[in-house]
């Protein structure tokens, strides 16, 4: 049984989901929705132990995300990755998120914030964060020690970017956690029609314009297309109840076959992207999360 909490977000989100059927928002709407979504999910405080730094360091932008508790890594980071169907998320939204995975692994953690519709187009999100990973590894952080923690087309981005990475002979990262991922933005996979009145945030036809038609078949955009041979240990977090759990199964089927390390945690009854909301289980997903990027 869910936490009365996580029911009462699903009824708001479900509300959501209905009275925006059939819209398509404008550039400019987008914008609008991606700040108000900046202010409504920074209405609660930090966490005690973490401290921000703005990051411009020529192409990389993002939050630093100093973890001042007792006992904090010294030498492993997590890299956060946002999510927002690649046009409504920041690293702003993500602040809780993103401090609570420090916390939770005992890490500094940073948050690159990638470009996205409407500003740009595919693959730019992807070149962000490849570029965010050398920056870290400039920094002085070994690859084996960076871990990174993405969530829904975060999630995507951190597969993809593991998958450029892998593809090109650079070095990994020594652990992935991919929550609530999209592997194949064609939304060909049954459970989006399947689990479409189930989901109460996303839509099973939902498409991101930050893809051409074209751009959907590539393997770092649809990474289902793509190789997974070589990859590092990988815990993925899904909830029964999205439309793209088909997502995290077909994954697991790859990686098995590609002989890769990974743990899928199906969370029953939870919703696409628990993790950004302040719930009970949040915090049991938090505290599993934390040991892995540990390890």
């Amino acid at each position: 049984m869910i936490s009365r909490q996580a029911q009462e977000i699903m009824e708001v989100l479900r509300k959501g989901k209905e009275a925006s059927k059939g819209q398509n928002l404008s550039p400019e709407e987008t914008v609008e929705l991606r700040e108000n979504l900046n202010t409504q999910m920074n209405s609660a405080p930090l966490p005690e132990g973490i401290r921000i730094e703005q990051i411009h360091e020529g192409s990389v932008q993002g939050e630093f995300h100093h973890n001042l508790t007792p006992g904090k890594s010294e030498e492993k980071i997590v890299l956060f990755i946002f999510g927002g169907g690649f046009e409504t998320g920041s690293v702003i939204s993500r602040r809780n998120c993103c401090s609570q995975v420090a916390l939770a692994s005992g890490m500094d953690a940073f948050a690159v914030s990638y470009r996205q519709w409407p500003e740009a187009m595919y693959p730019a999100a992807l070149e962000d964060c490849v570029a965010a990973f050398h920056w870290l590894e400039k920094k002085g952080f070994r690859p084996e020690n960076i871990r990174i923690f993405g969530e829904s087309a975060g999630a995507n981005l951190t597969i993809a970017a593991t998958m450029y990475l892998n593809d090109h002979g650079q070095p990994l990262p020594g652990r992935i956690c991919p929550f609530s991922p999209v592997i194949d933005v064609t939304n060909s996979l049954p459970s989006r029609t399947s689990r479409d009145d189930r989901d109460p945030l996303v839509r099973g036809d939902a498409a991101s314009r930050f893809f051409t038609k074209e751009d959907e078949k590539q393997p770092y955009a649809s990474p289902i297309r793509g190789s997974f041979q070589g990859f590092p240990s990988m815990l993925v977090n899904v909830g029964t109840e999205e439309v793209l759990f088909d997502d995290s199964m077909e994954l697991k089927r790859l990686c098995e076959e590609a002989g890769v390390d990974i743990t899928v945690r199906v969370w029953e009854g939870m919703f696409h992207s628990f993790c950004i909301f302040p719930l009970p289980e949040t915090e049991e997903a938090m505290k599993e999360i934390g040991a892995f990027l540990r390890g």
